[in-house]
């Protein structure tokens, strides 16, 4: 009766089982015939078309404009001023008088010591004559002579002591602010006047790493003033370098020119420089949204044509440089003139067809009038 009874389960059971079984089966065909009936999936991209371009990579630092000359002219002698023509603000020539002291005394001397040289000159002249005719003693020509001398040392040394009390220009310039007045005493080496040579370039010096290549003379870098309404820069050429890094940053001085008449600024303006820091090369640039990233590295899907005028998106690696705005330069992975996707490519996986809505070069026009160089901000700003 048992024996019975197992049988009959058994059976119920491997019935069941079938039946589930077929079930199942039909369900896994069905579908897959109805699969086999749907189209295969695929998305819709901008494509792009991978190009090269010329890149040089570049550094953004501070600096300032350095004076063609800068003098801060004192007196030698103390006095009374009595003649000032040194407008503040205003430009002095060469050799122009910019300030005189009162010398009255020495010219009163000076009028005393010439009569005197005329006396002993007159009284050599006599005792030459004399000798001559062997009627005096060399003796008394020799004093006579050396009185000559003195009275031309003397003239000499007033001469100076007025020359010192006319401040000239040494060069052309621009006098700083002062508040000097005729009538005021001055002190000797009293700071009097502040000048600032005027001409026709502006000096700009700014400081490099010493990690950074040396740059060579007549090499161009690019300045921008700070905070100035126009975005424009300016190509100035290195006209020297420093012969020795600075002890305490160990940063190279630089000193470019440019002409007046292209930029004019004030001495001690900050800029901002750009300068090369290394070789110019060929480097790729795509999009940045052609870019998948994820904690394996970064990829691209390149596309490759079927024959049903659809693409093919194979996932290739790449290894990333620079980014240069919305663009980022590749250094390996993919090469010039593949077609990549770009807009729309987070919907693709590994083979997945692909239909291209747009395609467009990846050196686009509103790049390619950029500079193709790439700023990296370095804090050397220190001038030691």
């Amino acid at each position: 009766m048992k024996v019975t009874s197992w049988i009959v389960v058994s059976l119920l059971l491997a019935g069941t089982t079938f039946g589930l079984y077929s079930y199942k089966s039909s369900l896994q065909q069905a579908a897959a015939e109805q699969a086999a009936m749907m189209p295969e999936p695929a998305a819709t991209v901008d494509a792009v078309t991978v190009s090269s371009i010329d890149y040089q990579k570049t550094v953004q630092v501070s600096g300032e404009v350095q004076a063609f000359k800068y003098l801060m002219l004192s007196n030698e002698l103390a006095g009374i001023i009595t003649h000032l023509n040194a407008t503040s603000g205003s430009v002095v020539q060469q050799g122009q008088v910019l300030l005189e002291i009162d010398h009255r005394d020495e010219d009163a001397r000076l009028i005393a010591a010439k009569a005197t040289l005329t006396l002993n000159q007159q009284t050599l002249d006599r005792y030459i004559k004399l000798q001559k005719n062997q009627e005096i003693s060399e003796d008394l020509v020799d004093k006579a002579l050396a009185e000559v001398q003195i009275s031309q040392a003397d003239i000499s040394l007033l001469t100076i002591a007025i020359s010192k009390k006319k401040l000239l220009a040494p060069f052309t310039a621009k006098v700083g602010i002062h508040t000097l007045e005729v009538g005021q005493y001055l002190d000797s080496n009293s700071s009097v006047l502040e000048l600032v040579g005027v001409n026709d370039f502006t000096w700009i010096d700014f400081y490099l790493p010493q990690f950074y290549t040396e740059l060579a003379l007549g090499a161009t870098v690019q300045v921008k003033p700070i905070n100035a309404a126009s975005t424009e820069s300016f190509a100035a050429e290195i006209i020297a370098v420093d012969p020795q890094l600075s002890k305490l940053s160990r940063n190279l001085k630089y000193r470019v020119q440019l002409p007046a008449s292209t930029l004019a600024l004030k001495p001690h303006t900050l800029l901002s420089v750009t300068a090369p820091i290394a070789q110019e090369t060929s480097l790729i640039a795509v999009p940045d949204l052609a870019i998948k990233r994820d904690s394996f590295g970064s990829y691209v899907f390149v596309l490759t044509a079927q024959e049903d005028g659809a693409y093919r998106a194979k996932q290739v690696k790449i290894e990333l440089g620079d980014r240069i705005n919305d663009r980022v330069l590749i250094l390996s992975g993919i090469e010039p003139g593949q077609l990549i996707a770009g807009k729309g490519s987070f919907k693709l996986f590994p083979n997945m067809k692909v239909y291209v809505a747009s395609t467009s070069d990846s050196n686009a026009t509103e790049y390619a009038e950029s500079n193709s160089t790439v700023e990296e901000n370095t804090d050397v700003n220190a001038k030691l």
